[in-house]
């Protein structure tokens, strides 16, 4: 029973990260050809709709992570306390997409653009918060603290990010370089969820658990 635990564990966070490279990389990708002034209006609409999608499934493997916890603990205290945090990271993905799309359709696309990247940013803020409760709680369970380390310098990182696009989101609707500054954004955003999200962190976890589990 407990073998076929991990091995569905093991495969959605491996779905997860592959998921969310996807939407990084894309986004940053758009960015980039955008910045280069390849169809910046469309691509920084296309790149709002991408991120806001690469933010739903980090919600999902968010939250993913805190059913398993939850199941492990016995306890829905870990869930409670990282839902209002989830619950901002879902939303800001549906609201993104929305802005995206309006925005695609030719709807002051610059300023839905710069507000999703408000969106976004303030986002990655709360969903840091989450992952750091998050990974507190794997190391009550399993008492190892590499995790922890590991998840604590991601949620530094994401922080620093989601300021960043704060910012930049803000200077954008106030009118300087609205789109050049959004476009900027959503290249740090990518980078970041690249980089420092929930399955990067599973995999970074898994990466110095097998040795540990092997050398037992």
């Amino acid at each position: 029973m407990s073998i076929t635990h991990t091995s569905v564990s093991a495969t959605s966070e491996t779905s997860g990260i592959f998921a969310e490279a996807v939407g990084g990389i894309a986004t940053i990708v758009l960015a980039i050809i955008a910045l280069a002034g390849t169809a910046s209006g469309f691509l920084l609409s296309i790149a709002t709709i991408v991120f806001g999608a690469a933010l739903l499934i980090e919600g999902t493997s968010i939250t993913s992570d805190y059913v398993n916890v939850v199941t492990a603990s016995g306890t829905e205290t870990s869930f409670h306390s990282g839902f209002g945090g989830l619950a901002a990271v879902f939303m800001a993905g549906i609201s993104g997409i929305i802005l995206g799309v309006l925005a695609l359709l030719g709807i002051n696309a610059g300023v839905l653009c710069a507000v999703a990247v408000i969106v976004f940013g303030s986002a990655l803020l709360l969903s840091s918060s989450a992952m750091l409760n998050l990974h507190t709680f794997k190391v009550r369970l399993s008492g190892e603290t590499f995790p922890f380390t590991a998840a604590a310098g991601s949620a530094g990182a994401q922080v620093l990010a989601g300021i960043a696009a704060v910012v930049l989101g803000i200077l954008a609707v106030a009118g300087t370089g609205m789109q050049t500054l959004a476009l900027v954004a959503l290249l740090v955003l990518g980078a970041a969820i690249l980089v420092t999200g929930n399955g990067m962190n599973n995999a970074v976890t898994t990466m110095f658990r097998a040795p540990r589990e092997r050398a037992v």
